[in-house]
């Protein structure tokens, strides 16, 4: 998926086996629990302003607008991502789903600005584990940088069950062979928990919190000033 010489129709296809694999790790109901906290927290009337970062084929933000139309949030979601053949999938997919609420901008998360200078929300999903350990910091701190409310990174961990169960889940839900590739190298190159809260630490998200998920996937969440919004 990283190779620049991929063709577009492979892409694409790899973009759509991706998608029915993030649909069956359930990760945008973990990832929508505390960008409702948040949303519920805030008395002010205007959209939950939601910027997602390696957007990808956008299935993550369509899957997000789909909930907050649920639960009667208003939100503004921004994708960016570098992949041009990315972006025109995901604008496709969108507008497929008729979600008006989410934008696309084509944008190299670690050196150029963001479409929007804040935002309420900023997030990545299955981003991080792309990065070394230098590209990740860097990029927790871009996100530190925008983040108003809320950041949020969910990613694989590097377990050995959980390289089983990408080998395994990429087998039976697409025929992508690129996809089949690079499930279980991802997961390879992914960091353990602990690496991820240390990476948090040197960024400067200090009080970083993590949990677990299906499958071998960890959401970690850091809130400015560390504001409690339980009470919401």
């Amino acid at each position: 998926m990283d190779d620049p010489s991929l063709n577009g129709a492979t892409h694409r296809h790899a973009l759509a086996g991706l998608r029915r694999i993030n649909w069956l790790s359930q990760s945008d109901r973990t990832v929508w629990k505390e960008i409702l906290r948040q949303a519920r927290a805030n008395s002010g009337e205007r959209p939950l302003t939601i910027l997602d970062i390696a957007a990808g084929g956008g299935d993550l933000a369509i899957r997000l607008a789909s909930r907050a139309e649920r639960d009667g949030v208003s939100v503004a979601i921004d994708g960016c991502d570098i992949s041009p053949t990315a972006l025109g999938f995901a604008t496709e997919q969108a507008a497929a789903a008729h979600c008006d609420n989410i934008r696309f901008f084509q944008c190299d998360a670690l050196q150029q600005p963001f479409p929007q200078p804040k935002y309420d929300v900023v997030m990545c999903s299955l981003f991080l584990h792309h990065l070394n350990e230098t590209d990740a910091i860097l990029l927790l701190q871009r996100m530190k940088a925008v983040a108003t409310q809320l950041i949020l990174v969910d990613d694989l961990r590097r377990t050995r069950l959980g390289y089983w169960l990408a080998w395994l889940g990429c087998r039976i839900l697409t025929r992508c062979h690129v996809v089949h590739i690079d499930g279980p190298m991802s997961v390879e190159g992914a960091f353990t928990s602990s690496e991820a809260l240390g990476i948090a630490a040197k960024a400067g998200l200090a009080h970083a919190v993590l949990q677990h998920h299906w499958p071998q996937r960890f959401t970690m969440s850091w809130r400015p000033n560390h504001r409690d919004v339980n009470a919401g």
